[in-house]
C-alpha cells in the first residue's frame, strides 16, 4: 500500500498550494525590493524584473502580486524615493530602458489602473523631420529643446544616465536631416557638479534658477529681433509640495523664489501671438507659469524666454504629452505661424520612450478660426454623440486635467449656437475624477458653458484627456467650456 501522502487527495493537492505560496512570497520580494527598496531599483538592469516573472510559475504569481499592490494602493504611486529625492518612474524607466530608436516591449505605468494598451508612433524621428520640413516651407526655423528629467543626474561624481539612444538621436537629426536639436545635457551636467539644484526634491520639475539658466542658453542660441526695453520683474518666495509628494499623499513642503515677469503695462506677462518667436512645450514650460500647478504664475519658461531676449514671444503649452499636444493646438488655430520666424519646441525626455509621436500637418490654407459667438455665459444642453477616454484613475499626478466631449443636437439660450460642437471641462479636480469623467455617449446634458477662447489661454495648458480625431474633423467644430 502507497504511504498516506502519496495516496490521499488532500496531500497531493497541498504541493502546488504550497509551491504557489511560496513562489508567490519569492516574487512579491522580488516586486517589493525593485520598486519600494532605498534605491535597489537604480542597481537593476532593465528587464530585471520582466526576467523574473519570465521564470517557471510566473504565470502563477504575476496576478496576484499586482492585485496585492493595487489592494494595498500602491499603484497609485508612480515614485521612487532614492537618497532623499522623490523620482518619476517613467523618467527611471526613460534612462534604463532600451533605446527608444528600437520597437518598443510591452509594459506599462502604474499610475492608472488597467491601462489598456494603445498604438502609438513610437519613433520621434518621422515626425521631427516632419515638422521641420514643414517649418523650413514656410521660411520658419525649428529648434528642438529635449529637457532632461531628474533621473538623468541622480549623481554628480557619475556622468549623466542617458538613454542609449539619445546621441544617436541627436546625431541622426542633425547629420542625416538637419534638425537643430539644443542639448542641454552638458549645460545641467556642469551645474550639477558645481553643486546647485536642478530639480525641486519633490517634484519631478526644474528649479527656477536652473530654469533660468536654460533660458538664457536658449536665447542666446535662437533670439531673432533685438532687444527692446527690459521687463519688470517681482520677486516671489513660494513654499509649496510637488507633484510627486502629492502622490505619496504627503505633506512636505518646500520654498523657492522666483522672479514674476511682468509686461509693459505693468500687468502679469502675456503671450504676444504677433510675435516671430514662438514656444511649444510642456508642464516643464508650464510649472512656473500655470497657477494650477501649484507653484505661481508669471514665471515660467516663456516669461523667462522673454525676460532674457527683452522681446516678446508666443506660447502654446499643455501639460503633458510633449510628442504632439502642442502641435495639435496649432493646427486648431490656423494664422498661428503667419509672423514666426522661429519655433522653439520643449518637451520632456522621457517623451523620447513613451510619447506618441503622431505625424500631423500644418494648419490648411484658407482655414480660419471662428469667433466666439458669445462672451457671456449660457445654457447649452444637448446629447452626448462621443467622449475622450478617461482610463480608470486611483489618483493622478496632475491636479486638474480636461475632458472632450462632442455635443449633438445642441440647443442654447442665445439659439445661435450650432446644433455639433465640442464640449471641455474639468474631468479631474484635486487629483480626482469629477462627475464629467462619468458621462458617456447617450447622456443628456444641460450645462453653462462660455466660448473656449475666452478660457483657453488658461485652461489650454492643463493636461487634456482629448477625443481621436486622426481625420482632423472636428477642428472647425467650435467650442465651449463648461463653468
Amino acid at each position: 500500500m502507497p504511504p498516506l501522502s502519496q495516496n490521499e487527495p488532500g496531500a497531493r493537492s497541498g504541493f502546488p498550494c504550497l509551491a504557489v505560496l511560496i513562489s508567490l512570497g519569492f516574487f512579491s520580494l522580488i516586486h517589493f525590493t525593485i520598486f519600494f527598496g532605498n534605491g535597489a531599483l537604480w542597481s537593476w538592469k532593465d528587464g530585471a524584473l520582466d526576467h523574473a516573472f519570465r521564470e517557471a510559475g510566473a504565470s502563477l504569481v504575476r496576478n496576484p502580486v499586482q492585485q496585492l499592490r493595487t489592494t494595498m494602493g500602491l499603484n497609485t504611486n508612480d515614485v521612487v524615493a532614492h537618497h532623499g529625492q522623490l523620482y518619476y518612474r517613467p523618467d527611471i524607466e526613460h534612462v534604463r530602458g532600451r533605446s527608444f530608436l528600437e520597437p518598443p516591449a510591452e509594459r506599462s505605468h502604474v499610475v492608472l489602473r488597467q491601462q489598456r494598451p494603445t498604438k502609438r508612433n513610437w519613433n520621434p524621428v518621422p515626425a521631427i523631420v516632419t515638422f521641420d520640413r514643414q517649418l523650413k516651407q514656410e521660411g520658419i526655423r525649428l529648434v528642438l529643446l529635449p529637457v532632461p528629467s531628474k533621473a538623468v543626474f541622480t549623481d554628480s561624481s557619475q556622468r549623466p544616465l542617458l538613454n542609449e539612444g539619445y546621441h544617436e538621436f541627436v546625431e541622426t537629426l542633425h547629420q542625416d536631416h538637419g534638425v537643430e536639436v539644443l542639448d542641454l545635457v552638458p549645460l545641467l551636467g556642469e551645474l550639477h557638479a558645481q553643486g546647485d539644484p536642478l530639480f525641486l526634491e519633490g517634484d519631478s520639475h526644474w528649479t527656477p534658477e536652473a530654469m533660468s539658466h536654460i533660458a538664457r542658453l536658449v536665447a542666446k542660441e535662437t533670439a531673432v529681433q533685438p532687444p527692446g526695453d527690459p521687463c519688470q520683474t517681482v520677486e516671489r518666495t513660494l513654499s509649496a509640495s510637488g507633484n510627486l509628494t502629492r502622490l505619496l499623499g504627503r505633506n512636505r513642503k518646500e520654498t523657492i523664489a522666483s522672479s514674476m515677469v511682468l509686461g509693459h503695462n505693468e500687468e502679469i506677462w502675456k503671450p504676444s501671438r504677433e510675435a516671430p518667436y514662438l514656444l511649444l512645450g510642456d508642464s516643464f514650460a508650464n510649472i512656473y507659469s500655470l497657477d494650477e500647478m501649484g507653484w505661481g504664475k508669471g514665471a515660467g519658461l516663456a516669461e523667462r524666454l522673454c525676460l532674457e531676449m527683452s522681446a516678446p514671444v508666443d506660447r502654446i503649452t499643455r501639460n503633458t504629452d510633449g510628442a504632439f499636444a502642442s502641435r495639435e493646438d496649432l493646427l486648431r488655430d490656423p494664422g498661428r505661424l503667419a509672423s514666426k520666424s522661429v519655433v522653439v519646441w520643449q518637451f520632456a525626455m522621457r517623451e523620447l520612450s513613451f510619447g506618441n509621436w503622431k505625424i500631423l500637418d500644418l494648419p490648411r490654407a484658407g482655414l480660419t478660426p471662428r469667433p466666439p459667438i458669445e462672451t457671456a455665459p449660457q445654457q447649452l444642453e444637448g446629447t452626448i454623440a462621443r467622449v475622450a477616454n478617461v482610463p480608470p484613475l486611483a489618483r493622478t499626478p496632475y491636479r486638474q486635467a480636461v475632458r472632450e466631449v462632442l455635443l449633438e443636437n445642441a440647443r442654447s439660450e442665445s439659439g445661435r449656437i450650432p446644433g455639433r460642437v465640442l464640449l471641455l471641462g474639468y474631468g479631474v479636480q484635486d487629483h480626482l475624477p469629477t462627475g464629467m469623467a462619468k458621462w458617456e455617449p447617450g447622456d443628456q446634458v444641460s450645462v453653462q458653458v462660455v466660448p473656449w477662447e475666452t478660457v483657453e489661454s488658461s485652461h489650454g495648458q492643463l493636461h487634456r484627456f482629448a477625443l481621436k480625431d486622426p481625420g482632423l474633423e472636428l477642428l472647425e467644430l467650435p467650442r465651449f467650456w463648461m463653468k
